[in-house]
């Protein structure tokens, strides 16, 4: 089973951190292409409209030679719904300041 935490550091400090959320995925059919049953967990922050998700879904032939973290991608494709449009949003944080290769 793969499990991964997700965790707020508050200002990066380790000895503040805390939980928001959790990724489960258990192999449910072996070999190299793979069925996963995969629970996404995310706690709701509603100041920001962030939604609370509790999702269990069916990943179906997964690619293991793609790698763990094809996995979480995918998981997150199937669990998370897009976000809704704001009509007045801002655009900040859309841009990466990470170039693409």
């Amino acid at each position: 089973m793969l499990v991964v935490n997700i965790e707020i550091w508050p200002w990066g400090r380790e000895e503040r951190k805390y939980k928001i959320g959790e990724i489960t995925a258990g192999n449910i059919a072996g070999g190299r292409i793979s069925s996963y049953e995969v629970r996404v967990q995310q706690e709701g922050y509603e100041p920001e409209g962030v939604p609370a998700i509790d999702k269990e879904v069916l990943l179906r032939d997964h690619d293991r030679r793609a790698g763990a973290l094809a996995l979480i991608r995918d998981a997150l494709l199937i669990a998370v719904p897009p976000p809704k449009e704001s009509s007045g949003g801002s655009d900040a944080g859309t841009e990466s300041p990470i170039p693409e290769v």
